[in-house]
């Protein structure tokens, strides 16, 4: 079970489905996981106090974030790669007729190779994939199942860009009624993916239990039936709305069989020999289509009426809707900029130094935006709605840049007060103009009171003011060598105030 890394959103949706009474070995299959692995975690979950009565998804990722730290660290490859040394011999023995895995093991064993089982079968999955020699009719229960998927229906008029552009028709057929709804858009990215779920959920009154997808990257990260991960906006749409998604096996339409059979007649009854005027139009027959003429026909494998089959016996066993639609955000990663801030639809929000040059996760809703890092929240902003913006919280700034940054002349005026009326006078010329140069003399005078003390600073500033020094290396000397409580000459006394007096007669010259 260790031989590979789990992620905590694979351990979340374990548990997810847990809490939805999905069936340990049913939760295996549909995720690609062993069913060991899927028992350590819900026991990992068990032992942390969660229960499958128990629907917190804020605790839930909490708990699989723990288990994945806790439990699933990253494997090495030593296994795989020694089994591979024997590959050669595998391909031989699993060519032979009546041969299975266990039989494998048994007759390697025999030769002097001890290798785990597990392990065996996963290398045998990758390097020798079993093709499917026939299929089955499954039968589904009213409200059960959903199959969802896109297809290519040539081109339609865009009214915004007022041209025709390659179309796509979404189509979400329900298992049991074979009740349809479909939809024809310009993208397939995950937004459009979303939306269409939303559009169909609201059509049909409800949302199925399970919903059956193709390995879309707007469903499915990564294309892989053995360790699908599960996109982050549709996840969240999945906990909003309840299903649960079941990734179909890559390449594989018969796995979503009566999905798959309307996408020839959406093209074949909806467009072909009609003329749509652009998107909207066929949008709009699309949906009469759906509801009027082939959910009134009598389905060949129910021998009833999609519609009536609906109404009657699925409607209502169909997952309520929420009280307002799922307002979708948008996830996407982002690299911590040396400068702190991360990027995102071309302005600039700040993260803590510590945070710099790793890969974060980004959602944008449409108040905030959230950064994350390793499944946890690390800050929060209110999003901009203007590119270029600066989003910047100071506090993610390192201490000696906070300084540096948050001064400005009145707050620097305040700070010498705070230390002493001969600082006070010493920066008044320093901030008019107050520039960058000038700030960081500023700083560098405050923080001779941190290693000297506010007080000797404070003499020192009137031995320099009584000298006319006002270079901050001058301050440096004068705490170094501790001279700010010596004496001032009476000459340099007298000029403290600005004026520098003498006697007439020392003006007075003897021809």
């Amino acid at each position: 079970m260790g031989r590979r890394n789990i992620a905590m959103i694979e351990i979340s949706e374990v548990l997810y489905r847990w809490v939805k009474k999905m069936p340990k070995k049913r939760i295996a299959r549909s995720l690609g996981m062993s069913i060991n692995t899927v028992r350590k975690i819900i026991r990992n979950a068990e032992s942390l106090g969660f229960t499958e009565d128990e629907n917190d998804l804020e605790r839930m990722n909490e708990i699989g974030l723990i288990i994945q730290q806790s439990f699933f660290k990253d494997s090495n490859k030593t296994a795989q790669m020694a089994i591979s040394e024997h590959h050669d011999r595998i391909a031989t023995l699993q060519a032979e007729k009546h041969m299975t895995r266990t039989q494998i093991k048994r007759l390697l064993e025999e030769e002097g190779v001890n290798i785990n089982y597990s392990s065996l079968s996963r290398y045998m999955s990758k390097h020798f994939p079993k093709s499917p020699k026939s299929t089955v009719v499954l039968h589904t229960e009213p409200g059960k199942e959903a199959q969802v998927d896109f297809c290519y229906a040539g081109l339609l008029y865009d009214p915004i860009k007022k041209r025709k552009r390659k179309a796509y028709a979404f189509v979400m057929t329900l298992s049991f009624s074979r009740y349809r709804y479909v939809r024809f858009v310009f993208h397939q990215d995950v937004k459009t993916w979303i939306d269409c779920h939303i559009r169909a959920f609201s059509f049909f009154g409800g949302v199925p239990k399970t919903i059956i997808l193709d390995n879309l990257k707007s469903g499915v990260i990564k294309p892989d039936i053995y360790d699908p991960t599960i996109n982050k906006n549709y996840a969240e749409c999945e906990r909003y709305y309840g299903f649960v998604a079941d990734p179909a096996k890559v390449r594989t339409p018969k796995h979503k069989g009566k999905v798959e059979r309307n996408m020839p007649m959406v093209r074949q009854q909806i467009l072909a020999g009609r003329s749509h005027s652009d998107i909207q139009s066929a949008n709009r027959y699309a949906e009469y289509w759906c509801r009027h003429e082939i959910s009134q026909r009598v389905t060949r494998t129910t021998g009833e009426k999609p519609f009536e089959r609906f109404v009657e016996r699925e409607k209502g066993t169909l997952l309520a809707l929420p009280s307002k639609p799922y307002e979708c955000p948008l996830w996407q990663t982002a690299l911590v900029h040396k400068d702190h801030h991360v990027v995102f639809l071309g302005s600039f929000y700040s993260v803590p130094t510590a945070y710099i040059g790793k890969t974060v996760w980004l959602r944008a809703g449409r108040q905030d935006i959230q950064i994350f890092c390793d499944d946890r929240r690390i800050k929060i902003h209110a999003i901009s709605n203007k590119k270029g913006a600066w989003i910047t919280d100071m506090k993610d700034y390192p201490e000696n840049a906070r300084k540096f940054l948050e001064i400005d002349s009145e707050k620097s005026r305040l700070k010498a007060k705070s230390i002493g009326s001969d600082v006070e006078r010493y920066i008044e010329p320093l901030l008019k103009p107050f520039s960058r140069q000038q700030q960081r003399k500023v700083l560098a005078i405050f923080n001779l009171s941190e290693t000297y003390g506010e007080k000797r600073l404070n003499l020192a500033c009137k031995r320099a003011l009584s000298f006319g020094n006002n270079q901050v290396g001058c301050l440096k000397n004068i705490l170094k060598k501790g001279l700010e409580s010596s004496d001032i000459p009476e000459e340099r006394s007298a000029s403290i105030n600005g004026a520098y007096i003498r006697d007439p007669g020392d003006f007075i010259t003897n021809l």
